[in-house]
């Protein structure tokens, strides 16, 4: 985590990295700006959540998070990530909304798409 304005972090293994130790990775971005609490936030709202995911266990591997807040949405993709959480649980969470952690979930359906 870098504490700048907007927060950056990190966790787990990055797009490259996977696929630098031989994973076949998909992976779902959505923009922060086009979330409910980006709208709302308005200036300042800049950012994205990215999310890699090993294809072929179908379990998130890393997750990148920049934003308002960004640090705290990490959290519970951290959780995913260290307990190998099945990707089709995250997908029938209910999110609390408007936060941006929200964003998760369409950074989860952009990641269906892929």
């Amino acid at each position: 985590m870098t504490f700048t304005d907007p927060e950056v972090g990190s966790v787990g293994l990055s797009e490259q990295a996977a696929r630098e130790q031989g994973l076949r990775v998909q992976t779902g971005t959505t923009q922060l700006p086009s979330s409910t609490c980006g709208w709302i936030h308005k200036a300042g709202n800049e950012g994205l959540i990215k999310l890699v995911e090993e294809a072929d266990r179908g379990v998130l591997v890393g997750a990148t998070s920049i934003g308002p807040v960004g640090g705290e949405v990490l959290y519970g993709l951290a959780v995913a990530i260290q307990a190998e959480v099945p990707i089709e649980r995250p997908r029938h969470m209910i999110y609390a909304y408007p936060t941006f952690h929200r964003a998760v979930e369409a950074a989860l359906t952009d990641l269906r798409r892929a």
